[in-house]
């Protein structure tokens, strides 16, 4: 019931930000977000014994998320990548008392600035883009991987037989990663017939698979984080569903595979 509850707030909220928010308004959302996935892991790496700086990481997150926005004061987001991998290590230097312990700062300040707030910002990126086509993107992007995890859950839990990855998670099945690809071209064809009419059926079923396979990697990815970390959640932030990071995980890398899709294909 917990979990349910918290879905009946978290989907209604997700969709505004989505269609109807004013962009200043979804922009502080992203913010929040960032900033919060962020907190987490490094909350998750502090657990396995690292040294993150993590105010500096959460700073250099929230600036990639600026650059997505395409808001002046306009800033490349490979500039701040590149002015992150210069600081970081600077600071790590300056704050840690030996080589080891500065090596550990500099990798894990630098893993969530790249591996978390970087992807995830893509996601504004696909708001940012001009009309409506920006608007339709994020919302397909969110409907493509919320039905894909759907799918692996249900169709995983009742004929799930045989294991995806073991090592990183051992309730992971191939038979629910079937059900999150037919989950995901569900949403493709949702998005096709009811909000986004103008995306050819070609492009919808290739980004269908795109996002499913992106949504399982960036799955995995983030139960590598935890399992490392020795927990279940990247926190206990949202009732019945874990952390943020928890729930935004396949976004880290659906986010940028739509976002350079529609750069290469869909842009003009």
């Amino acid at each position: 019931m917990t979990r349910l509850l918290t879905a009946a707030f978290l989907v209604p909220a997700t969709w505004y930000l989505c269609k109807r928010a004013p962009f200043p308004v979804f922009l502080a959302a992203a913010f929040l977000v960032a900033a919060v996935t962020s907190w987490e892991a490094y909350r998750l790496l502090a657990a396995r014994g690292s040294r993150p700086i993590r105010l500096l990481g959460i700073g250099f997150g929230l600036i990639v998320v600026w650059a997505f926005s395409a808001l002046p004061p306009h800033v490349d987001p490979a500039a701040v990548l590149a002015a992150a991998a210069l600081a970081i290590p600077v600071a790590a230097m300056a704050l840690r008392e030996d080589p080891p312990a500065m090596i550990d700062a500099m990798a894990s300040t630098m893993g969530p600035v790249v591996f978390v707030t970087f992807t995830l910002a893509h996601c504004v990126g696909l708001r940012a883009v001009p009309g409506e086509d920006g608007s339709d993107l994020l919302l397909l992007l969110l409907v493509c991987v919320t039905l894909s995890d759907t799918g692996a859950y249900y169709v995983g839990s009742a004929f799930g037989r045989h294991k995806l990855a073991p090592v990183l998670s051992p309730k992971k099945t191939w038979e629910g990663a079937a059900g999150g690809l037919f989950g995901s071209a569900l949403g493709a064809s949702i998005a096709h017939l009811w909000f986004y009419r103008r995306l050819p059926i070609p492009h919808a079923a290739a980004i269908a698979v795109l996002v499913w396979g992106a949504d399982v990697l960036g799955d995995l990815v983030e139960s590598a984080w935890k399992r490392a970390a020795g927990v279940k959640d990247s926190s206990g932030l949202l009732p019945g569903h874990g952390g943020l990071l928890d729930r935004v995980d396949g976004l880290m890398f659906a986010g940028p595979v739509l976002y350079y899709y529609w750069r290469a294909f869909l842009a003009g």
